[in-house]
């Protein structure tokens, strides 16, 4: 808008002044229409389909301002000035030079604006019929090859820039899955679910939201690895990562936390739902067998279930009273579920270790 001002100040005094009027309304018209258009995209979600859409009429949009601005030497090319001939070639040609930079990022843009802008000029000065005028049209076909073989390769650089940070993003991710993934059974690992445990325990905006948290510590796993080695005690895991994963939806959690020691963390759910869950698991768990050269493995699991408030009950409580409802499952015979709910008191060493037998309500007994 700037360099159409610029035009109609110095061609009005020698061109018809409607015409530059009505050349000016037509520049401010495509480029409010294309400004609009920047807008309506740069509002809206974009799927594939849709930038399709938009890119063509991106493109065709350049393309109408290129030929509004292509028009101008059908008019306004005086023969007998050689100074606003100057001024016109000044202004067309830096047009289209500072438009590489613009139109380059996106696939045919730029020779759909540059070459309705230049053709026409190249026309006008070699149809003056001398010599000066034949070499000034080579001279802009020249210019406007090298102005598209720089958009083609500034196109090819933002390209391979793009295609660089996508192959950064994914191996940063990648990266992240493999330090926040246990590598043999693909759950969260330890620290991921500690993590993710604290986040969920502090949503001071969703108080009172209830939550709870399983532990399934394996019974007598060692007898296991020990009869088949360690490839039967992988199967194993692997078998009970896929249990867990069965059991929670895309807002829970299923973690390994220990060698053989796995973790539900799951949002939103009550005691009774969790513990619904929980004896569904050792069931599965139970019925498990897994077939290794010539033998054939099973193994139970010693269930915790914890159960609290989001805001209200923290993460370390929470996994307090897990670890007790795990160990009051082992005391009791393994293969059991017991539940505790985190606002007691439970004293541990480790979070699977008590330092004082903890006895698990009666109604979280199965």
């Amino acid at each position: 808008m700037f360099c159409a001002f610029i035009i109609v100040s110095l061609f009005w005094p020698i061109a018809d002044n409607r015409t530059l009027i009505l050349w000016l309304g037509a520049i401010s018209g495509i480029t409010m229409l294309r400004l609009v258009m920047q807008q309506r995209f740069t509002q809206t979600d974009q799927t594939l389909d849709s930038y399709q859409g938009w890119h063509g009429y991106f493109v065709a949009s350049a393309f109408a301002s290129g030929c509004i601005w292509g028009v101008l030497p059908t008019f306004l090319f005086p023969a007998d000035s050689i100074l606003h001939q100057a001024y016109m070639t000044f202004i067309l040609g830096g047009i289209c030079a500072s438009a590489v930079s613009v139109y380059s990022p996106l696939r045919g843009a730029f020779p759909a604006f540059a070459v309705p802008v230049l053709v026409p000029y190249a026309l006008a000065v070699w149809t003056m019929g001398n010599s000066e005028g034949l070499l000034m049209a080579a001279l802009v076909c020249a210019f406007l090859l090298i102005l598209v073989r720089s958009a083609r390769q500034s196109q090819k650089n933002i390209e391979d820039v793009l295609n660089l940070q996508v192959r950064n993003a994914g191996l940063t991710r990648a990266l992240h899955y493999r330090a926040t993934h246990d590598s043999l059974v693909d759950l969260v690992n330890h620290g991921e679910f500690n993590r993710r445990l604290e986040k969920l325990a502090s949503e001071n905006r969703r108080e009172g939201n209830e939550y709870s948290l399983i532990f399934v510590d394996l019974d007598l796993f060692k007898e296991v690895n020990d009869e088949g080695g360690h490839a039967a005690g992988d199967l194993i895991l692997k078998g009970i990562a896929e249990i867990l994963v069965q059991y929670i939806r895309s807002s829970d959690t299923a973690a390994r936390v220990g060698g053989d020691e796995f973790a539900l963390l799951l949002d939103g759910c009550p005691q009774s739902r969790a513990l619904e869950i929980a004896e569904e698991i050792r069931r599965d768990i139970a019925d498990m067998q897994v077939e290794y050269e010539a033998g054939t493995y099973g193994i139970s699991a010693s269930i915790g279930v914890s159960y609290g408030r989001t805001g209200i009950d923290t993460a370390a409580s929470m996994l307090k009273a897990a670890d007790a409802a795990c160990y009051s499952s082992k005391e009791g015979g393994r293969n059991r579920v017991c539940s505790n709910p985190a606002g007691r008191h439970f004293d541990t060493t480790d979070r699977f270790e008590l330092t004082q037998k903890i006895t698990s309500p009666p109604v979280a007994q199965y």
